[in-house]
């Protein structure tokens, strides 16, 4: 027999039990749908997610800390918190970017000592107050205004989506451009802003007020730094944090110290004094940058890069890639499990399609001894029962992906509501692969021929005379 004609044999067998047949597709259907929603969901998050990071040049980037057992995404400690580390100076910038592959190079600073955000009188906390170089290594998403630029002093700023919000100006962030917010210090910050002069006759003043009171019993009142919105970014690095020119977060980062003048020791009426002094010390110039943002020219050459940062100058170095990519590896899990949650459904289905095939047989055993009695083959009869397995496992993985796409055509709208109320671009994300398509379809298709191997050889191994006489 020809392979249409068991094909078309099979069907009109399948079409003569219509009910039987429906509900043991039905079966099939309910673990291809289950199959192919989980594993489009988990697979196309984890898909959006990386293109995501593809698309801002995430994985061209290195990150470059003094603390050698860093991971990507680590804050960097700059080189005051470790003492034996390489500090992360200009000069050692200009000697990464003489590596092979290296495209770029942003430094980042992080300037601590605030408490706080200051908007409308109204105090909000405060995570960040960072700044990095202005050449296109490090991008934000902008929702509305600008980003800081190179042109940029002290007294501009941007601010987070979260920030926004939290000041009744959320779906509206344009209106907040121009406005002033207030960044609090803490009271003995001595970086711009501060007065190092009048902190010491203030601290004199208090301590004349209440005279046998320790020294460390004094705090001086805070200071606050005004500074103008330029624009409003995404929360998608970083939450509650404010990012300002380098320029001012050097100055915020410096330490001022005022020594007043003072008298000696006296020998014969002539007393030896030391005059004031004000002195200033740049921390960044100290103790080095926070961290460093590498751009390679292709992603494929990150790890490489990484590698030789590392071993070449002592410093840590991970690459967003591999970092990311590891964490990404979860939704693998998470696929395998569900993948074998519908795979539990489809063992169910399986053997459904068996009893379905047994009952067949025993209803058509005079049918299978008159196919004998005629010539036909046992081989014949095995692959005419095989096929009809096949079949109805076919047509239930497909049915099952029909079902799948209607439900991705009913979620993606849902999600886009939600990506657009976060501010996120991008839209039906929630996709069925071809490898997903095919992958379905060939797997009930599979399970439907190895569930009718059994009544396949059944029906072949049926004594043609015995059959014959069958009632």
């Amino acid at each position: 027999m020809r392979f249409i004609d068991y094909l078309r044999l099979a069907f009109h067998n399948i079409w003569r039990q219509k009910l039987r047949s429906a509900l043991t597709i039905f079966a099939v259907v309910i673990g291809a749908t289950s199959i192919t929603i989980m594993l489009a969901a988990v697979f196309s998050l984890k898909g959006f997610i990386t293109n995501q990071f593809e698309a801002n040049g995430t994985f061209q980037q290195i990150q470059v800390s003094p603390q050698t057992d860093i991971s990507w995404g680590d804050g960097g400690g700059g080189g005051q918190n470790c003492a034996d580390c390489v500090k992360l100076t200009d000069s050692l910038v200009n000697q990464i970017a003489q590596v092979q592959h290296v495209a770029g190079i942003s430094r980042n600073v992080q300037v601590g000592g605030f408490q706080g955000l200051s908007y409308n009188n109204q105090k909000y906390r405060l995570y960040g107050v960072t700044a990095y170089d202005t050449n296109g290594i490090q991008t934000v998403n902008v929702l509305a205004g600008r980003d800081i630029e190179s042109t940029d002093k002290a007294g501009v700023l941007t601010i987070t989506s979260d920030y926004a919000d939290k000041f009744g100006f959320k779906n509206n962030y344009q209106a907040l451009i121009g406005k002033k917010v207030g960044i609090l210090a803490q009271g003995w910050y001595s970086g711009v802003g501060s007065d190092p002069i009048k902190q010491q006759q203030e601290m004199q003043v208090w301590f004349s007020a209440h005279p046998g009171q320790p020294g460390n019993s004094y705090t001086p009142p805070p200071i606050t730094l005004t500074g103008t919105i330029v624009g409003v970014v995404s929360t998608d690095h970083q939450s509650y944090s404010v990012r300002v020119p380098m320029e001012w977060a050097r100055g915020m980062d410096k330490q001022q110290n005022y020594q007043p003048a003072s008298q000696g020791n006296c020998f014969n009426g002539v007393c030896q004094e030391t005059p004031a002094k004000l002195t200033v010390t740049d921390m960044v110039a100290k103790n080095g940058y926070d961290s460093l943002i590498v751009k390679v020219d292709k992603s494929s050459n990150a790890a490489t890069v990484a590698k030789t940062i590392r071993n070449k100058f002592k410093v840590g170095a991970a690459d967003a890639q591999t970092e990311i990519k590891q964490q990404l590896a979860i939704f693998n899990i998470l696929g395998y499990v569900l993948g074998g949650i519908g795979g539990i459904a489809l063992i169910v289905a399986a053997v459904g399609v068996v009893n379905t095939m047994v009952m067949a047989i025993l209803e058509r055993t005079r049918e299978i001894g008159v196919m004998r009695a005629v010539g036909a083959r046992s081989s014949t009869v095995s692959r005419l029962f095989t096929f009809e397995a096949a079949l109805l496992g076919f047509f239930g993985g497909l049915i099952g992906l029909g079902v799948g796409y209607v439900a991705v055509l009913i979620a993606n709208p849902i999600v886009n509501h939600q990506l657009k109320g976060n501010n996120i671009k991008s839209s039906n994300i929630i996709t069925l692969p071809i490898w997903l398509i095919i992958g379905v379809v060939a797997l009930t298709t599979l399970i439907g021929i190895l569930a009718g191997l059994y009544p396949a050889r059944r029906a072949a191994k049926l004594d043609p005379v015995e059959a014959l006489h069958y009632e």
